[in-house]
């Protein structure tokens, strides 16, 4: 079985293999190509059916830090006020 990983404009071809995990089949990703591409475990993929197989897509793009929920933002400033003496304090350990 081959699976072909994307990035890009550029296309891998490579071996995987494929087990049962629970009801589900997995397929495994050879580790340069992990490595290579930044999938690490938890990593979103997406599989696209296309005329030769299935393709596996995989966004290398890190979230920016303006992409954080808003809510989670003020919750992150709030304690960063409650606390700056800790922070302070710490900072000098």
């Amino acid at each position: 079985m081959s699976v072909h990983c994307q990035y890009g404009y550029g296309i891998i071809i490579c071996m995987g293999k494929v087990f049962k995990n629970g009801n589900s089949l997995a397929v495994t990703v050879p580790k340069a190509y992990a490595h290579q591409l930044s999938i690490r475990d938890g990593s979103q993929i997406e599989w696209k059916e296309t005329q030769e197989g299935l393709l596996l897509v995989h966004d290398k793009k890190m979230r920016k830090p303006s992409e954080i929920d808003p809510e989670v933002a003020k919750l992150i400033k709030k304690l960063s006020q409650k606390y700056s003496g800790v922070w302070q304090d710490l900072s000098k350990v």
